[in-house]
């Protein structure tokens, strides 16, 4: 058995925190592996104090864990490499996206500033590996100096028996209470889903541009899905403005749980974003068998085989998306040919205990090294 001191941000108290869940999903799936003894440092910023009582805790008993992995390579793997400096002991860093990605038309990424960026090489220089979810972000991570023999890619997994391919009638009654209002007709509607939250830097905007496009060219009726955000007020008001009320539908923020439900009852997922680390919510739809069209930005360029399990589609590009969307809209054989194909690939590529079980490797060569 080997100890791994896992430094991770803040995780869910409950299904309805839904930031970070990824990290918490990862590590429930390292706690079943019996190979693995897991020390968990969450860092709360608004406890100041707590956290040097915890890095002094974990630095005490450093003789108890091999290996150090932190998640984000900043703020949490700057931690991570100081307790890993006075302890000795070998340094594993994920990065996964805003920690390491600058967009900035829209001020996107911890490394716009500058004072963050030297912060951010540091800790990708001190690692003894990097673990980078996508091929987008293993080239980012070069471009801050790391030499690629340290970096490996290993996509987020899922768990692929909470998200699977479902029955409707299986499903009924936990919908959200929306879905079941009288004017929703799942039997002569497509659903269209797009999981992601109503921010700029997701697209939404171009999304509901292409929705538009869609109702003035197609004769099949079409409700799109949209969550919550902070730019709902926003979104709310294009819709209108569009003339898209009777087209679209908005949710809120919704818990974990659910999500498998929805991705089941929808016909397929958009994933408009103008920038992605990896795309969590593209390998959830594969997952329940869901085709995807997607930006072809980050990580959903890994995911997304075009033609087989989706389509890929400029960032900011509402009529090509439509067009892609209008195919899967209008072809059911389509439709479900990518279906199948999308639940072929999720168990091919994005099984969570096959990513577990690769980290494990990793963290037994490090600890043999230092031995």
């Amino acid at each position: 058995m080997i100890s791994v001191l896992y430094i991770t941000p803040k995780l869910p108290n409950n299904d309805t925190e839904i930031s970070y869940s990824f990290v918490e999903e990862e590590l429930n799936e390292v706690k079943k592996i019996g190979d693995i003894r897991a020390y968990i440092l969450e860092i709360d910023y608004e406890r100041p104090f707590g956290i040097i009582r915890k890095i002094s805790k974990f630095v005490s008993f450093s003789n108890s864990f091999k290996v150090i992995h932190a998640h984000f390579a900043v703020p949490y793997g700057y931690l991570a490499t100081i307790i890993a400096k006075l302890a000795r002991k070998p340094l594993v860093v994920t990065v996964h996206g805003f920690d390491v990605l600058v967009y900035k038309e829209l001020s996107y990424g911890l490394n716009k500033f500058k004072l963050i960026k030297p912060f951010t090489k540091y800790v990708l220089r001190s690692a003894d590996k990097v673990i980078a979810n996508s091929k987008y972000l293993r080239n980012e991570c070069v471009g801050y100096g790391v030499h690629q023999s340290k970096i490996k890619v290993i996509p987020l997994g899922v768990n692929l028996h909470t998200f699977r391919p479902m029955k409707y009638e299986d499903i009924g009654d936990k919908l959200p209470s929306k879905l079941k209002e009288p004017k929703i007709k799942k039997n002569n509607c497509i659903w269209i889903l797009c999981a992601k939250s109503l921010e700029k830097i997701y697209g939404i905007e171009y999304l509901l541009k292409s929705a538009k496009i869609l109702k003035n060219r197609t004769d099949n009726n079409f409700m799109l899905i949209l969550l919550g955000g902070s730019m709902f007020k926003d979104y709310f008001g294009l819709v209108h403005r569009l003339g898209l009320a009777k087209n679209v539908i908005f949710l809120g923020t919704l818990p974990r749980t659910v999500m498998p439900l929805l991705y089941n009852i929808s016909d397929f997922t958009v994933v408009p974003s103008l920038v992605e680390g990896f795309g969590l919510v593209v390998a959830e739809s594969l997952a329940c068998g869901r085709p995807v069209v997607g930006s072809h930005v980050g990580g959903i360029m890994d995911q997304i085989i075009d033609g087989y399990n989706g389509y890929l589609v400029p960032p900011k590009d509402p009529l090509l998306l439509a067009n892609r969307m209008q195919i899967l809209i209008e072809d059911e054989s389509i439709r479900k040919e990518m279906s199948r194909n999308a639940r072929i690939y999720a168990e091919a590529k994005l099984d969570i205990k096959k990513r577990v079980n690769k980290l494990l490797e990793i963290y037994h060569q490090l600890a043999e090294e230092v031995e």
